[in-house]
């Protein structure tokens, strides 16, 4: 989207690569009548305009947030992540946007930007978000599209791990494959409040060495 807005002046929040609006409020094509192109235009002027007035009314990078489109909440945590260390909620933004667009197909790009906010976050602030996790040395498993075998979510109930093998059975859309190590409390970031799912998310440096198996 063509950034047609100003930002205000002074504005606390880096707003760079901020869109605001989405579909539908962010159609670009033309209308067959000019009257109405205008008024379209005018529309999303105001749209924009009252999330710039909120977002600049915002005193904590939390309520911030809030005032944008979900699409735009991880490029406004990168842009002001040093805000969020100074309110000291910046391992509890990356837990909520990780689970909350973390998906087994993303790779590459995407994964070296959790990498570095895994990085960025205080480990043991961090790991005080989930459940405590005393094994040492025990198998977890990840299920995923074949070839993304380091990425961060695993879990050690190998059922729920199985169910990605029959969701991506067809081969011509990637195939499934279940992988396998073995990790330790150091081996952690965080073990996720789901007594069902068990899942963890492992850290990137563990990743980096760690002997990952086929199932």
């Amino acid at each position: 989207m063509i950034n047609l807005y100003a930002r205000e002046k002074n504005m606390k929040w880096n707003l760079k690569k901020i869109q605001f609006l989405y579909p539908p409020d962010n159609f670009i094509g033309s209308f067959a009548n000019e009257k109405m192109q205008a008024r379209h235009k005018a529309l999303q002027g105001e749209k924009t305009n009252i999330i710039l007035k909120n977002i600049a009314a915002s005193k904590t990078p939390l309520t911030a947030i809030q005032t944008l489109n979900n699409l735009d909440h991880l490029q406004f945590l990168l842009n002001n992540i040093e805000e969020f260390k100074k309110d000291d909620c910046l391992e509890e933004t990356v837990l909520k946007l990780y689970c909350k667009e973390n998906s087994a197909f993303t790779s590459g790009g995407i994964f070296d930007t959790w990498h570095n906010l895994f990085l960025q976050c205080d480990a043991e602030r961090f790991y005080s978000l989930g459940d405590s996790f005393l094994d040492e040395n025990i198998p977890v498993f990840r299920g995923s599209i074949t070839g993304v075998e380091k990425g961060f979510c695993w879990t050690t109930n190998k059922q729920k791990a199985d169910w990605f093998l029959d969701r991506w059975k067809d081969k011509e859309q990637g195939g499934g494959t279940v992988y396998s190590t073995k990790i330790s409390r150091k081996d952690l970031l965080v073990s996720l409040k789901d007594k069902e799912k068990k899942e963890l998310i492992i850290s990137p440096q563990f990743l980096k060495t760690a002997k990952i198996v086929v199932v």
